[in-house]
């Protein structure tokens, strides 16, 4: 199969202006734009007329956008230049290898590393921007795409270039099977490797339109470099694309060539069924909502749709088979349900044997619906409701029908927004250099004549939110979630006018600046999920999406009595086997039905063993166990639990079972220290997770500082932020209120900052094989001091919400745990590239190293000592924390909760398998070479309380480090000496 796939705002007022005219044209121009109707018929009326260019967004430094309106004017060279793979004039940290013989390969290919470059060298005979497409093939790997690099001549073309994705594909393994009660088994996703042709495009979707790339006349470099795993490369051609004609020109050119249309067919396709897929995450799904779905049952599980939120990046495809019986024109339905986003439309391409029939599929549009409903694919009558199917010539035999994400036309919309947010956010940022983050609402600021270009940008960006609100209900259609930009359009407006009120508006202007964010992430997305698609012969109907009356009473009726005899916490077993386990999860019921489907798919067809799984709350697991009632298994508890149920003989010590030490392998050492006692290991890690430093690049490069490389610096550089306003981020444990229960305060965990600095200087938490506090040696009593004086010396806040303090600058610098990435890299879309993170400051030795030890956390999963099938429990627990189920489930739940439910596993290899950009991942192994797990020890959940309360008593009350440290650590100790006497151990 070839498949053809069709990022500081430039400086100048004058550039917003023309924007925001360009934008507010448009609006009213007939044939650029259309009138902003909140209808559904809209909608499909821009569908029908294809992609528009709907805004100009403001240029972003070093962007596309700009790279290519710097090379507007240039020439399009109708002509083709084509770079062998083999023929690479050079390469870097990589040893490329020529192989030959490949199945669909003519000659030869080269062979690309996971790290290093390659580069080839070539001659340009007419300059002007060409496209490029690169004709490549996936290789056994870790499962995930393939991302690189692309330089020209030695250089990022534009900011983009720097993450290119290459997809594999997949595929089911198998036909549809089923177990003994009946209920269809997921099927096992599998690579299938064929040779790709795709042209180099946004991986994001920002962008819809494959990139062109400028080059002058003469000899040019083109090198790419390898961010994660191998693939071949065939060829490299910079060429222009076949365009897709309008439907127009098309429909004309069936009666030039005498095409006419089919009768008396009628072929349905079960979406299921997609013979390929572009991730593994795209497997069939159950939908029992309507007795429509095919196929349906009203009681049994029938994987009968395929999609959903699995299917809502950008880039992300499907394809399904075809037989045609005859040469012919012919209609396509597609019975989809966009329910997931509310007021949001969904788009896709729709190719034919890899090509766009013509332009109109470049973005077809699903408006969201409660329910299923079938899509003609067609074109909006006016401002009718009625459509008008296209014809699509299809020749008889085989043929490959496509869908692709896309973000259609709302990516211009989320180029813009993003754009204004940087700009607002920069703004805010001089705002508080001068007012403070709580500014004093009775003192006038002046801040119009302080900041010149306040009120200007103010009402500028008014102007650009103005524009996209309307271009998204034009789109979309009216609803709430155009809201949160006209609430901050309205606001910029009227403190334009009144700029004394901006400073006691602060907070509220900072809140909803960062709900455009929100906006953001939630449009981003494009799910969809499929039943079936139709080609069927003008003469023949499409069926109706939904269905009959007494079919609907017949499944509410049904689904109404088995409410009463199903456990909806429960997932019961796929098979009738006598061998049979039962599951305790502590997570939702989402993270159930996927540990579900993976058991199913590949522990229990391969050992006959069931699991029942029942989704929990963490404590009543305690009670059940000692009340003999408890599962075989249970997770993810966390880091203090299993040793508090090992001093109770409540869980199994897993060190002496068959094949413990392979197991323990797949970790890091720290990860097993909290759950060591008396000799024993008590759990297995299931989650890991540790700090790391985060810092804005462009804030750090206006202020002209460097990332903190040890204390020292950090010490340096928390005054030099505070002379403008801005802080430097720590982390620190908050008491809060979950619902009608409070926070455990005698399971606070030890403060991350704190123990890094303790681990840094080689202290310890506990001294004399745990039976005492270490907390009262000098060594401790001087890394308190450090501590307590940040917020006592410099002054740091007690509570600071570090993602929103981070996205809007003011702390462009913090130390805060990794899995923070996911959240700001969903949420604050906006500042792709102006981020990273790296390994946290260290403490300098004698001997000139720097020590980088930082405290972990997790989760573990345990066996009950009362477990009747202990052997059974032990394997699952082996296949559980196993490197290919681990690295399933990760994906899984990226797959449904986008990239903020990125799993922290804790086995190493499986994090390799997880979509984490190379150097991003290069980081967190080194981190994680100075990972230090907290032990836990009888008593020792007073450890985290009682520093917490001398931290407090030091930063609130103004007592003395060292009494404080010292009359806490007494409590410590008398708890830690109780405990084990409690439970018989030597104290």
């Amino acid at each position: 199969m070839a498949s053809v796939h069709s990022s500081s705002t430039v400086k100048g007022r004058w550039m917003k202006l023309v924007m925001a005219m360009t934008i507010a044209a448009g609006c009213i121009v007939p044939g650029v734009f259309y009138s902003s109707r909140s209808t559904q018929a809209d909608a499909e009326e821009a569908s029908a007329a294809g992609t528009v260019e709907a805004i100009s967004a403001p240029y972003q430094e070093g962007s596309y956008d700009q790279y290519l309106s710097l090379h507007e004017q240039a020439p399009r060279p109708d002509a083709a230049i084509v770079i062998e793979g083999e023929s690479y004039s050079s390469a870097e940290g990589m040893s490329p290898r020529i192989v030959e013989g490949l199945p669909g390969l003519a000659g030869q290919a080269v062979e690309t590393d996971e790290e290093g470059s390659i580069t080839w060298t070539f001659d340009v005979k007419q300059e002007g921007l060409y496209q490029m497409a690169i004709r490549y093939y996936q290789l056994e790997g870790k499962g995930a795409d393939m991302d690189r690099e692309l330089r020209i001549d030695g250089e990022l073309p534009f900011a983009e270039s720097k993450n290119l994705m290459f997809r594999r594909i997949w595929t089911s393994e198998g036909d549809m099977l089923r177990d003994t009660r009946g209920n269809d088994l997921y099927q096992k996703q599998v690579e299938k490797p064929i040779w790709q042709d795709m042209f180099v495009q946004s991986a994001d979707g920002r962008h819809t339109e494959p990139y062109q790339f400028y080059f002058s006349k003469g000899q040019h470099t083109l090198t790419l470099v390898s961010a994660k795993e191998k693939m071949l490369i065939d060829t490299i051609v910079l060429k222009q694309p076949e365009e897709a004609q309008p439907y127009a020109e098309i429909a004309a050119d069936y009666d030039k060539q005498g095409y006419t249309e089919a009768s008396d067919v009628f072929i349905k396709i079960q979406g299921e069924a997609a013979a390929l897929k572009s991730s593994q995450v795209l497997y069939p799904m159950m939908d029992r909502s309507s007795p429509a779905t095919e196929p349906y049952h009203i009681s049994q599980i029938r994987l009968n749709t395929i999609g959903g939120y699995n299917w809502s990046n950008a880039g992300q495809w499907m394809t399904w088979e075809i037989e045609v019986p005859k040469d012919g024109l012919y209609h396509i339905g597609i019975k989809a349900q966009q329910s997931f986003q509310r007021g949001m439309t969904s788009y896709r391409k729709l190719y034919i044997d890899g090509k766009l029939p013509f332009a109109e599929m470049g973005s077809v549009s699903f408006p969201f619906s409660t329910g299923w409903e079938m899509k003609k694919l067609g074109q909006a009558q006016g401002s009718s409701t009625k459509t008008e199917p296209y014809l699509f010539y299809l020749s008889e035999g085989k043929h490959e029908i496509k869908l692709e994400v896309t973000l259609g036309e709302m990516a211009m919309l989320l180029r813009t927004v993003e754009s204004s947010v940087l700009e607002l956010n920069r703004i805010y940022r001089r705002i508080i250099m001068i007012t403070g983050a709580v500014p004093d609402e009775y003192r006038d600021y002046q801040l119009e004549k302080k900041i010149p270009e306040l009120v200007a940008v103010m009402a500028e960006q008014a102007d650009v939110l103005e524009a996209v609100v309307k271009q998204a209900e034009r789109l979309s259609g009216g609803g709430d979630r155009t809201a949160a930009l006209t609430r901050l359009m309205v606001q910029l407006r009227d403190m334009a006018e009144h700029p004394e009120t901006i400073a006691r508006r602060l907070e509220t202007f900072k809140s909803n600046t960062s709900s455009l964010g929100d906006w953001i992430y939630s449009i981003n997305y494009m799910p969809l999920s499929i039943d079936y698609l139709v080609i069927a012969s003008p003469d023949q109907g499409l069926p109706s999406a939904s269905a009959g009356f007494w079919s609907k009473v017949k499944h509410s009726t049904g689904t109404f009595m088995l409410s009463f005899f199903t456990d909806f916490n429960v997932l019961g077993a796929a098979d009738g086997s006598d061998k049979k386990i039962t599951l305790w999860m502590t997570q939702g019921m989402d993270q159930a039905k996927i540990a579900k489907r993976l058991i199913d798919e590949s522990f229990t067809s391969e050992t006959g063993i069931a699991v029942d799984i029942q989704v929990v709350s963490e404590g009543v697991l305690l009670q059940a166990m000692l009340a003999g009632r408890g599962p075989d298994v249970a997770f993810s508890l966390p880091d203090d639990k299993p040793v508090n149920y090992a001093l109770r003989h409540a869980v199994e010590d897993l060190s002496k079972y068959p094949g413990f030490d392979k197991v323990k392998q797949q970790f890091h050492e720290s990860a097993m220290v909290p759950y060591r006692f008396n000799g024993g290991i008590y759990g297995l890690p299931i989650d890991q997770s540790f700090s790391v430093l985060y810092y804005r690049k462009d804030i750090l490069q206006e202020m002209n500082m460097e990332v903190p490389d040890t204390w020292e610096d950090v010490f340096a550089m928390i005054p030099e932020l505070q002379k403008h306003n801005l802080l430097f981020g720590f982390p620190i444990q908050v008491l809060v209120r979950l619902g009608s229960n409070v926070q455990d305060s005698s399971s606070l965990p030890v403060n991350a900052t704190f123990g890094t600095m303790l681990y840094q200087n080689g202290g310890d938490l506990y001294k004399n094989d745990g039976k005492e506090s270490a907390l009262d040696t000098e060594l401790a009593i001087k890394t308190f001091m450090d501590w307590t004086d940040l917020y006592t010396t410099y002054k740091l806040p007690l509570t600071t919400d570090f993602v929103n303090r981070f996205r809007s600058g003011e702390m462009p610098i913090a130390i805060a745990d990794y899995t923070r990435f996911n959240v700001i890299s969903a949420t604050a879309p906006e500042l792709k590239g102006l981020w990273d993170f790296t390994v946290v400051p260290g403490t300098k030795q004698p001997d000139g190293t720097i020590r980088r030890d930082v405290p972990t956390s997790g989760t573990a999963a345990v066996m009950l000592a009362e477990s009747e099938h202990k052997d059974e429990a032990w394997s699952f627990l082996k296949w559980w924390t196993s490197t290919e189920t681990q690295a399933k489930y990760s994906l899984e739940l990226e797959g449904v909760f986008g990239p903020s439910g990125r799993n922290a596993t804790a086995n190493l290899e499986a994090v390799a398998r997880i979509p984490w950009q190379v150097q991003h991942y290069k980081t967190l192994m080194e981190q994680w070479k100075w990972a230090k797990g907290i032990p836990e020890v009888a008593g020792g959940y007073f450890t985290g309380r009682h520093l917490d309360n001398a931290f407090r008593s030091v930063v609130i009350s103004n007592e003395d480090p060292r009494e404080a440290i010292d009359l806490y650590t007494r409590y410590i100790n008398d708890e830690i000496k109780k405990k084990r006497k409690e439970f018989g151990l030597p104290y």
